[in-house]
This record gives structure tokens, sequence and C-alpha cells, in this order.
């Protein structure tokens, strides 16, 4: 695909976003970088993704370079980009851009890595997933402790490479920090089209699907069926609840690797009849799906910031999950829902209490409602802006210099830096910025 370099206008930045995982796939980094693309487009920028080759895909969309790409998995279908050829690759380092943004530290980051690197421009990091979680991936040993302790100092090195390091949640802050990251970290949520949520298209469409009344209880989980998201572990804590609340209904939406090992799990317990699978929902449907359940479920402890989490709070809905710095912000403990220990009993029990007092209902949903305003996409792309700006000066900083100063003498002033710092102030008025 050829890019296309025509003039823009003032203030428009040239950004490359860089990913191993984008559409037809679906999960969270895969729609949030959907998300910042088309927000970023609205605001002027030229966008391009790069991407993996997904065989028999076309996209709709005229910004996405496909690159080759080798199959790694098959439930759910996963392809891992190659670099190709040397000329390819130098074709690619050529290409005009202000800014690049890496989202992935496999094969597709370390193409932004060496294109920012020939290019001499600024690289953004965003540190989406806690690579130690995700081990059991890596066929045959992605168990043993040599993996792990591999995977660690792999995702030390590679945060490391980018100029300006970007995540998700506190969590990932403090997690990276703990890894002795020395780049500097900035917190930026993610965010979604709230509109999209506030309200359904067609009331009651999940509900007439599965042939259930207005007064059925719909506990519903969204995303990948994957075993780190522990969704064997709603089917136990519904298991135990069933009984005591005989008008609850278990919905998952969503497909993926675990999802067969779900279904023999539910189908073993005393509520299989209550218990349904979706599979796959086209995201336009999904707000018809929120506003017909009763309370989202997530047991998941690997989790970063979820877009489904915030998808459920802005469609109103009371949560409950298993303890996990994640849902910092979203989930505000015993005012929109609850965090329990990761026991099957006492999740049960929380979650039968909650279904059987409507009023608390009520009010959870109207404060989950209330947190989700803070995480629009158009915050997101608004503080991925400033950070582009601030990336792109402190890297005219370094050319300008490198020029003028001899190497021996080479050695910038803090208040140089401080400069910098206050032009962008200036341009971006109460903008917070860490000390």
């Amino acid at each position: 695909m050829e890019l296309n370099n025509t003039e823009l206008p003032i203030g428009s930045l040239r950004i490359g976003l860089f990913t191993d995982t984008y559409a037809p796939q679906v999960n969270g980094v895969s729609i949030s970088l959907q998300l910042i693309s088309e927000g970023l487009k609205k605001r002027g920028h030229q966008v391009t993704i790069f991407a993996p080759k997904f065989p028999g895909y076309k996209d709709d969309e005229p910004n996405v370079m496909r690159l080759p790409s080798l199959k790694y998995l098959n439930n759910p279908p996963i392809y891992v980009a190659v670099l190709g050829t040397p000329r390819s690759t130098w074709k690619l380092t050529r290409e005009n851009f202000d800014v690049l943004h890496a989202h992935s530290p496999a094969s597709v980051g370390l193409l932004a890595y060496l294109t920012a690197s020939t290019k001499r421009l600024p690289l953004i990091y965003t540190y989406h997933t806690s690579i130690t979680d995700y081990t059991h991936y890596i066929k045959f040993i992605g168990g043993t402790s040599i993996i792990k302790h591999a995977a660690g100092w792999f995702s030390k090195a590679t945060t490391n490479l980018g100029d300006q390091i970007v995540v998700p949640s506190p969590k990932f802050q403090r997690l990276l920090l703990h890894q002795k990251v020395k780049q500097p970290i900035t917190v930026i949520p993610n965010g979604i089209d709230l509109s999209m949520f506030k309200s359904a298209q067609r009331p009651g469409a999940l509900r007439n699907r599965l042939g259930l009344g207005p007064d059925a209880q719909i506990l519903l989980t969204v995303g990948r069926m994957d075993p780190e998201k522990r969704l064997e572990f709603i089917v136990e804590a519904f298991d135990l609840l069933s009984e005591r609340v005989p008008n609850a209904h278990l919905v998952f939406a969503g497909d993926g690797s675990a999802r067969k090992s779900v279904e023999e799990k539910a189908n073993a317990t005393r509520a299989r009849g209550r218990i349904h699978f979706l599979g796959m929902v086209n995201r336009t449907e999904l707000p018809d799906v929120f506003h017909d359940a009763t309370v989202f479920l997530s047991a998941s402890t690997t989790e970063v910031h979820p877009i489904s989490v915030i998808e459920a709070i802005a469609s109103g809905l009371p949560m409950v999950a298993v303890q996990d710095e994640a849902f910092e912000g979203m989930l505000d403990d015993g005012q929109n829902g609850y965090m329990v220990p990761l026991n099957v009993k006492t999740y049960a029990d929380m979650l039968a209490d909650l279904l059987s007092d409507h009023d608390r209902l009520k009010r959870f949903a109207e404060h989950s409602a209330v947190l989700s305003e803070k995480y629009s996409i158009e915050t997101q792309v608004r503080s991925l802006e400033k950070l582009y700006l601030e990336a792109i000066l402190q890297n005219w900083r370094g050319k300008f210099f490198r020029r003028i100063i001899p190497e021996s003498i080479n050695k910038i002033p803090g208040q140089i830096n401080r400069m910098i710092r206050d032009e962008v102030d200036k341009i971006f008025p109460g903008r917070k910025r860490e000390k």
C-alpha cells in the first residue's frame, strides 16, 4: 500500500500506529486502536496503521498497511508479522512521519523501533499487556519458570525502547516502576464513544433472543473467552446462587480458546438451562446486550483497563469483580458494585445479596453511568496529542543540540527541559505533568 503524503493542514501530525493485533481480531487492543485512529483523524491528523496481514480479510479503512505474516495460533486465529525483505523494510523507514506509536512489543513493535531509529523519530510505546501473565500461549514451554523470567526481562527491555511510555491504568504504572523501567511513564486511560452506550437501539433484543421475560435477571460477561479470564469460576459461582435466585440467567458474549471447556463446565451444573453462550457479538449490537443485562461480571486478575468494563458502566450496569487494581476508577466498591476475593462462595453470596436489593441495583447503576463520563475517546485522543507534541519537541531539541554542540560537551542542562515543557504548557493550558 502506498502512503498518502499530500500536504496536511497546519497543526496536523503524521502518525504511525504499529500493532501485532488488529481487525478482524476482536480484543481490547484492536478495539482501542480503531477508536484512537478514528479520533485522531477527526482532529485532522493523518494516521497509518501497520498490522499483520490476515488472510481473506479486506480492510474497509484506506489507512491500514498490512505486513507479511505467519499463522501462530488456530483458535482463535492469530497471525504474527514478519519484517519482510530488507528492501521492503527500507522502503517503510523512508516514509514521512512525525511520531510513531507502538502498541505491542513483538515483531511489529520491533519494526516501529527500527523505523524510529532509522528516521530519528520519537517513539511512543503503550504497554497494553502484562507479558508474564500470558506466557501460557507459548507452545509447550510457556508455563516454565525460565520462560516467565525471560518474559519479565523482555517486558522491561522492549518497554525501554520507547522514548515515552503510555499505560492505560495506574496498575501498570506501578508494575513498570517495579520492573525498573527507566523511561517516562504517562497514564492515559482507555476511552470509548460514550454516546454509543447511553441507550439501546432495540430494547429487549437480548431477552427476546433468549426467550426471557422482563423479570429475568441477566448476569453478563463480555470479551475473549480465554483461560486467564477465569470464566469457569463464574460458572461455579452461578451454580451456587442459581437455587437462591431462580430467575437469574448467566450470559457469555464472546468467543475464544476456553469456550469449549466453559461450555462443558456449564453443562455439568444444575443450572445448565440458564447459562447462555452468544458467541461473537457485532460491536454495533453490544449496547442492546448491555442494556438488557442486570449486572456485569468479571473474575479476571490480568486486566489492564478493560474496554468491556467501560462499556458496561457507560450502559449503567452495576458490577461484581474479583479484586484487581485494573478496575481502579471504574469500580467504586460499595457504590456501583463490589470487588471480592477470589473465592467462589464469597463471590456467589455477594452477587445473590445484590440481586435481591432492587433499590441498590438502581443506585449502583446510576453511579456507574457517572463514573464512565471520564472515559471518553475524545479525552484519550487529546491526551495522546499532548504527549505526541511533547515527544516531537523533545526529539527536535535532541537533534538541534547534536548539531551545534560537540559530543564531548553534549550535556543538556535541566533548564532546557523545563523550557520545552513550559512551551507545551502555553499551547495546552491546564496540562497535568509529572514532577
